[in-house]
């Protein structure tokens, strides 16, 4: 039986046609109902059949080709990894639409980055826009700590542990038993709040 690792050695290894495929001219119902039952020739010959036409249905919409292989690997992993509970209709209806969901996470992803990334530039803007004798790290400091004061207790912890600590986000899920991805929510609301407290953070009086 195939491992996840062993499937994506497989698939790296037919995208380049290294696989034989003795299923190839079988229907697509033929093949799923061979798939339910954890045939792996016949998990080969469906991707096989589609996975240059799912490669060219995400590159139509993400540019990077390493990102589009990533993603119909994904989900021919998914599919092989949920062989036995598959109730799947049209085969080619079911791949199409989860290689859109993994393409609509990508770009959503993509923007969580971007927005990351224009956090980060308004902070070394903020910083280069003060004079010399207000670049004290403790008067920074405190007053991000007062900014921080008006945010909900757990994203006030998430805030603290990464400014102070400097802990990456998985370190901080750790540290407060949590997902990453609530920590992430809880740095984009942060740095949210900050952004809208420009003015308060550098120039209070």
């Amino acid at each position: 039986m195939l491992t996840v690792r062993e499937t994506k050695f497989l698939l790296r290894a037919e995208w380049t046609g290294g696989v034989a495929m003795p299923y190839q001219h079988r229907s697509d119902a033929e093949l799923v109902a061979l798939l339910n039952q954890g045939n792996e020739s016949a998990f080969e010959a469906i991707y096989s059949r589609y996975a240059k036409t799912l490669f060219g249905f995400a590159r139509r919409t993400i540019y990077a080709k390493e990102d589009c292989e990533e993603i119909i690997q994904d989900v021919f992993v998914s599919l092989w990894e949920r062989r036995e509970s598959l109730c799947i209709l049209s085969l080619k209806y079911y791949l199409l639409n989860a290689v859109r969901y993994k393409v609509i996470r990508s770009i959503q992803h993509h923007k969580v980055k971007m927005k990351y990334a224009e956090h980060y530039r308004l902070f070394e803007a903020m910083y280069a826009s003060l004079d010399e004798d207000e670049r004290s790290p403790d008067l920074i400091q405190s007053r991000l700590m007062n900014i921080i004061a008006d945010l909900p207790e757990r994203c006030q912890t998430a805030i603290q542990l990464r400014l102070l600590e400097n802990l990456t986000n998985g370190e901080i899920a750790q540290r407060m038993s949590i997902t990453k991805k609530t920590v992430e929510v809880y740095m984009l609301r942060a740095f949210d709040h900050f952004r809208a407290s420009y003015d308060k953070i550098y120039h209070s009086t």
